[in-house]
């Protein structure tokens, strides 16, 4: 069988092939990159929604009622497709103080930050997956003027967690094979720096 490249060291010892870890990681800033694309356009739906809504209302004098529930959907799709970006960059809410008053704690602390949040967003994957199953299982509908099918939103949720427990569990590796690759988001660490 053919020597297919070095193993990766780590806490876990020799735990896979460094090639496959660093395709899945690629794959996974491939579709985090695709997610900050569809959070950008939906930003841009819900301004244009919310334009339209306003024109209609003030200047023709008709209402939509389709307005509000669209600009609501487009705002799940949005957060939750922004936050694997988000945590990719290190830009999720973490309290510093401890780290800045005593900087011997600073690994320390970003270790139990990095497995707390994965602890989290795993439980929060998990919770919202099972949610998934039931509304497909049950065909659940939004409650809404035009009722459309709920797992059409609520997956966005699911996705979103799901992808930032696996960036808080990449955060805890300094191996090049799980380093973050981005279009978007090209240098964090010099991004970061300049802050």
């Amino acid at each position: 069988m053919p020597h297919m490249g070095r193993h990766v060291e780590g806490i876990l010892g020799k735990v896979a092939n460094v090639n496959i870890v660093k395709r899945l990681c690629m794959a996974h800033d491939a579709i985090t990159d695709i997610g900050f694309v569809f959070a950008v356009i939906s930003l841009f739906l819900m301004f244009s929604t919310y334009c339209v809504e306003v024109a209609g209302r003030y200047f023709l004098g008709v209402t939509n009622s389709w307005a509000n529930d669209m600009f609501a959907n487009f705002m799940v799709i949005s957060i939750f497709s922004m936050i694997p970006h988000l945590t990719r960059a290190g830009k999720h809410i973490s309290l510093t103080l401890l780290a800045e008053t005593y900087p011997r704690l600073e690994r320390p602390l970003g270790i139990f930050t990095a497995l707390s949040g994965a602890l989290i967003c795993g439980l929060l994957t998990y919770m919202s997956f099972n949610e998934n199953a039931r509304q497909i299982a049950r065909g659940i509908m939004t409650q809404q003027n035009h009722p459309l099918p709920m797992i059409w939103w609520s997956v966005f949720l699911t996705y979103g967690f799901c992808s930032s427990t696996f960036y808080f569990l990449r955060s805890l590796f300094t191996d090049p094979a799980v380093a973050v690759r981005s279009w978007i988001f090209p240098d964090p660490v010099a991004t970061m720096a300049e802050e």
